[in-house]
């Protein structure tokens, strides 16, 4: 949850009070954002569906729509690492010392789980801290885990993050739900301040049990929002989600219904041993030609029931913007072009989402480069320049005839870098170099029309 506070006010109040206050505003969002989670696992409200009458079909079935959305769009994101480049030579060895600390840390892993929590709950936290070898580390802290304050003006300045967590008290043994350790970790822009809850008869009390300081010059919290409103992706459609999965429960139980037919007769007198001799000789008697035998069942309007349905799909579709894959329009061998149009929607969401996340990795980059800058460097986070690729479905022969039409317009690095399976164009034009290749780029669109050096051809 992110709080916006008077810095002065922050700055003159008791630190315990103002953590009680936070806290309080966290308790409050907090149902919110774990039924987002809850959501997003496939736990749905439909699962506490209770019927009045417990004698008929209460089927519960979870479309989880959530889910797919929040997948879909995360896999097109982030699907393809972010890359970082310098923008002068001489920082190389800046560009080095970062990625050194990324590969420390699998963040690229980390990457995809931070868009995750993003696209799940609105906002999604990262924690940079140093370990006992004083490396950088960085840790993901999903939304409700953390309480986020920045100061209430234009520039929304980070001044404080708490981190909320729980530990099993496995000192009282046995098995409770009350038997856990409650902490609040403050992070300002100077130290760590560890507090403990306690509990005293119907109060909660806070005690303050460690304090130490950090060096990363500002708030080590980093705030990674889906968009200015804090909404998740899928939050907008969760209402048609619910109207879906009631559709096709009770279209389940429908049928549960026309299975469970009854049989009627009309102008007979029958007991209960009768009953069973019929069921036993699978035959029935009639008395006279007045007596008549139907099944009384429920009729299904299933074309209503298919078409409502549908409209549901199509419209959660519509509304959050992601594709429906399993659409007939996009099967074949679709152009760059069609693909393009068809996800031109979820492109927008994206676009809005790298604006967002680019935030958060400059001042993650600002914040690792304050501690490199300890040891008597003067490198500038600025210096660096990160690159967003979507994760999109590519036309190979499409683009190998755009790379052949191209030749001689562009240079060979620009060409290299349009395959989608060439990760570092620069890498790949030494390769070539040093093996001297007689393969031409215009036999990727089917005609070989020369056999000059690699630097020449393209």
């Amino acid at each position: 949850m992110i709080i916006k506070v008077d810095p002065e006010q922050l700055a003159n109040t008791d630190e315990k009070i103002t953590l009680q206050y936070l806290i309080s505003k966290h308790l409050l969002n907090k149902p919110r954002l774990e039924k987002l989670q809850n959501y997003y696992e496939g736990k749905h409200d439909i699962l506490y569906r209770q019927m009045l009458d417990s004698s008929k079909p209460n089927n519960k079935i979870v479309n989880n729509l959530a889910g797919f959305i929040s997948d879909t769009i995360v896999g097109y994101f982030m699907g393809s690492p972010v890359t970082y480049s310098a923008n002068k030579d001489e920082d190389n060895v800046y560009l080095e010392a970062l990625t050194d600390i990324f590969d420390d840390n699998n963040e690229q892993d980390l990457n995809a789980e931070l868009a995750k929590g993003q696209s799940v709950q609105g906002v999604d936290y990262e924690l940079l801290y140093t370990d006992e070898e004083a490396r950088v580390k960085m840790a993901e802290l999903p939304a409700e885990k953390v309480i986020y304050v920045e100061s209430d003006d234009i520039a929304e300045t980070p001044l404080w993050a708490v981190r909320v967590y729980e530990i099993d008290d496995i000192t009282k043994g046995g098995i409770s739900l009350t038997d856990k350790k409650y902490y609040y970790d403050v992070y300002t822009d100077t130290d760590i301040v560890t507090y403990e809850a306690l509990k005293q008869s119907d109060k909660v009390s806070l005690r303050e049990i460690g304090r130490e300081q950090h060096y990363f010059g500002e708030v080590p919290v980093i705030a990674y929002k889906n968009n200015k409103e804090l909404l998740g992706d899928f939050e907008g459609v969760m209402t048609l989600i619910d109207a879906y999965n009631l559709a096709q429960s009770d279209t389940a139980n429908d049928f549960e219904y026309f299975t469970d037919a009854y049989l009627t007769m009309t102008g007979v007198r029958l007991d209960t041993e009768d009953i069973r001799k019929m069921k036993e000789n699978r035959v029935i008697g009639l008395p006279d030609k007045e007596c008549s035998v139907d099944w009384l069942i429920k009729q299904i309007n299933d074309t209503a029931l298919e078409n409502y349905k549908n409209r549901l799909r199509k419209d959660i579709h519509a509304l959050s913007k992601t594709p429906n894959l399993s659409d007939e329009s996009f099967s074949g061998n679709l152009t760059g072009v069609a693909i393009s149009y068809k996800i031109w929607g979820m492109d927008q969401v994206v676009a809005m989402k790298e604006r967002k996340f680019k935030k958060g990795l400059q001042r993650r980059i600002k914040l690792i480069t304050n501690i490199l800058n300890t040891t008597g460097k003067n490198w500038n986070y600025k210096d660096i320049d990160i690159t967003f690729s979507r994760n999109m479905p590519q036309n190979l022969t499409e683009l190998a005839d755009m790379v052949t039409k191209l030749k001689g317009l562009v240079s060979q690095e620009t060409l290299l870098s349009i395959l989608p399976f060439i990760d570092d164009p620069q890498l790949e034009m030494e390769r070539l170099d040093e093996a001297k290749p007689t393969i031409d780029l215009d036999m990727m669109g089917g005609e070989q029309i020369g056999r000059a050096s690699c630097r020449e051809r393209v």
